[in-house]
């Protein structure tokens, strides 16, 4: 991986998270353009049913 592809993940990980906010300030349409910019980046699979992203796939078992 090149810096350049690490910062961008950086950047997009960072504008993700900052999307989320807590449950009364959680800007909704950022969320979703931000996950999307994600999951193209990381080749995520969208949802059959068209929903979301499957990031949920990717996460570590708990």
């Amino acid at each position: 991986m090149t810096s350049e592809e690490r910062a961008e993940i950086r950047r997009l990980v960072a504008d993700y998270m900052r999307s989320e906010g807590c449950t009364c300030c959680r800007d909704v349409e950022a969320h979703e353009k931000h996950a999307a910019e994600l999951a193209k980046v990381l080749k995520v699979r969208k949802y059959e049913d068209g929903s979301g992203y499957d990031f949920a796939h990717y996460r570590t078992d708990q």
